[in-house]
């Protein structure tokens, strides 16, 4: 969803430091991203596969916290480390899907701030 930090995360990952993406699922509003969920259909894999496999794709090699609390979820997030070097494979896809799928910086973060938390 929101993409702006991706030219500096590359950065960052030349120069040596580790990239850890904290909220890869958006905090399940990544799931409402219905190009990813046709996109999903189209791979044959789980949206949440996809979505953590779309970040893992990222030429700055983001280690990523999924949030998974479940084994069902754990499993289904798993299967991500394949579908990354697929969608590494198929780079008009994974710019298509990204392109697709991106969100206003501003917009997100205001969405983001509106969450109930528990």
């Amino acid at each position: 969803l929101e993409q702006a930090t991706a030219d500096i995360l590359f950065e960052c990952h030349q120069a040596g430091l580790d990239i850890i993406v904290k909220e890869g699922m958006a905090n399940g509003r990544v799931l409402q991203c219905q190009p990813l969920l046709e996109a999903a259909k189209i791979l044959d894999c789980t949206p949440d596969a996809l979505a953590l496999a779309a970040i893992l794709a990222q030429p700055f090699e983001p280690f990523v916290l999924s949030g998974a609390v479940t084994p069902a979820q754990i499993r289904s997030n798993v299967a991500a480390i394949e579908l990354a070097d697929r969608l590494k494979a198929d780079k008009p896809f994974l710019a298509t899907l990204q392109t697709e799928c991106r969100q206003d910086s501003h917009k997100y973060w205001t969405e983001r701030a509106a969450l109930a938390w528990s």
